[in-house]
């Protein structure tokens, strides 16, 4: 995570030079559209249009995690309220064995 965001810093800051060094206008073709610009604005365009792409295309995933997510909590709450039952169960089992063991001690020593 952290190299990709010193990554993202030392790109846009190469970005950014390469767009105050390189302010000639220039001719576009593209599609069947031509328009006349400065070398700037296209890179910025483009990196606009790059960042736009980038975004949706990691956004089903994105979203597609998040249920993920959501359904595991719901899951990992329900195994949570199992257990403490379970817990609970088991203590009131071991309660009913030391109650017997208790019982069974009395009677022995009053024979």
């Amino acid at each position: 995570m952290l190299f990709t965001l010193i990554l993202g810093f030392v790109l846009g800051a190469g970005a950014i030079v390469f767009i105050l060094q390189n302010t000639a206008v220039v001719a576009l073709t593209f599609l069947g559209w031509q328009f006349e610009s400065t070398i700037a604005v296209i890179v910025i365009l483009a990196i606009l249009v790059g960042a736009v792409l980038a975004l949706l295309l990691t956004l089903p995933g994105a979203i597609g995690s998040s249920f993920k997510m959501r359904a595991l909590n719901k899951n990992n709450e329900a195994l949570a309220r199992e257990a403490e039952l379970h817990r609970q169960s088991a203590e009131q089992a071991k309660s009913q064995l030391i109650a017997a063991q208790v019982q069974g001690t009395d009677q022995n020593t009053t024979v």
